[in-house]
């Protein structure tokens, strides 16, 4: 694609290689306003399987310090497109020349709103106006810690991942249904055979280190039963996400219809999987410089010691059930102000 698209006032110019762009979604889950919408539509029973825990939804306070992680490390990236239910914080600076501010309404069908999983904003996410063949899906419990370069994330143009096996027999709703609906998708459209010998060194590569012992011990097996997840920034191909709507639609549809995860979505690593078995990626091996963290009352310390250090070049800051939550965010706030005192472009 080539020419100028236009949204939000603003031109950006399409570039068919080279051209990187950032997605994160975002929900300020105390505001009163979602939080009276989010109520008016919530279950009242089967809250565990529907995953529609406080966890989910709060905010960390650390938002602009992913902000500034993007452009003090990743200064290349086109541009931010940061997506919401209509929320943004007082202190975003809405005129940012990178930033591109998306509402759930300016790519998801009306009939589909509003929603309160991920999974129908990732599983449109190709449609979000003006966005680049390549771009990189965050959370916003993922951060830059240190410089990047695109190979990071892309090599000539294809995603840098890891096809890395793994049994997928066990785990807690609505994730385990989730993986298998993902995983039966897989197996309906790919024979591993086929996958295997077409792409022999992408699947046994030995840039996965000691993992590449999985891929060999699941070889006899005749079908995929399962993909190793690494929980950070994921790349993704524009293209590759409109091939696996052409395929099967009818399956992605089911999970639009639903406002909260459910076991019976499927999700982004869906197109993940995809890209793997049809060997549109560069292997890498699964850490590739990155850490994710499950955050605890013991861990906030050693957390806040790796971004000081800027050991790794990506952090993943993972919610869990914590005790005390402002003493632990105060002193991850703590670190991130350290390695990234100044104010960003974004930042009012």
């Amino acid at each position: 694609m080539s020419g100028n698209v236009c949204f939000s006032g603003r031109n950006f110019f399409m570039k068919k290689h080279n051209d990187i762009d950032f997605v994160i979604p975002w929900v300020d889950g105390s505001d009163p306003e979602w939080i009276a919408e989010f109520n008016k539509y919530a279950p009242k029973e089967n809250r565990r399987e529907t995953d529609a825990g406080e966890q989910r939804y709060r905010d960390y306070g650390l938002l602009r310090y992913w902000f500034r992680g993007v452009e003090k490390f990743a200064p290349w990236v086109r541009t931010v497109h940061f997506v919401t239910c209509g929320q943004k914080p007082d202190w975003l600076n809405l005129d940012a020349p990178k930033l591109h501010w998306v509402k759930h309404s300016d790519y998801i069908p009306q009939e589909y709103l509003p929603v309160f999983s991920s999974h129908p904003i990732e599983l449109y996410m190709h449609k979000i106006p003006g966005l680049a063949e390549q771009f990189v899906y965050f959370n916003d419990d993922f951060f830059l810690t240190a410089p990047v370069e695109q190979d990071f994330f892309f090599r000539n143009g294809l995603p840098r991942d890891s096809a890395v096996m793994e049994v997928k027999s066990s785990g807690e709703l609505p994730m385990l249904g989730i993986n298998f609906n993902n995983l039966n998708i897989i197996n309906a459209h790919f024979s591993k055979r086929s996958v295997m010998r077409k792409n022999f060194l992408k699947w046994l590569s030995p840039r996965y280190g000691r993992h590449l012992w999985k891929n060999i011990s699941l070889l006899p097996w005749p079908k995929f039963c399962g993909f190793m997840n690494p929980h950070m920034p994921q790349p993704f191909t524009r293209s590759c996400i409109e091939e696996v709507w052409n395929h099967c639609p009818e399956k992605l549809e089911e999970t639009m219809t639903r406002r909260f995860r459910s076991p019976f979505d499927v999700n982004q690593w869906l197109f993940r999987h995809w890209a793997l078995c049809s060997g549109t990626f560069a292997p890498v091996h699964p850490a590739k410089g990155s850490r994710c963290f499950d955050l605890t009352d013991g861990n906030a310390a050693e957390i806040a010691g790796c971004i000081r250090s800027q050991t790794y070049k990506e952090i993943v800051i993972n919610d869990s059930e914590l005790n005390d939550f402002d003493t632990a965010m105060g002193k991850i706030r703590d670190a991130f102000e350290e390695i990234l005192p100044d104010k960003s472009a974004f930042e009012k």
